[in-house]
């Protein structure tokens, strides 16, 4: 398993995973996947952070 430097934001979590594909896909842009140890189509595994929910008056 590989860490990769990929920082991504959106408003629910369909639109963080479509941005987090993308931002990959740009970050692995032109690189030989196999030299560096990647299996075709590779898990992804996710780590994330939430803002609380607030209740509302």
């Amino acid at each position: 398993m590989r860490d990769l430097p990929v920082a991504t934001q959106g408003a629910t979590l369909d639109e963080v995973t479509q941005n987090l594909r993308e931002a990959i896909a740009l970050h692995l842009e032109d690189e030989d996947l196999e030299a560096l140890g990647f299996t075709p189509n590779p898990p992804i595994i996710v780590s994330f952070e939430m803002e609380p929910l607030r209740a509302q008056a």
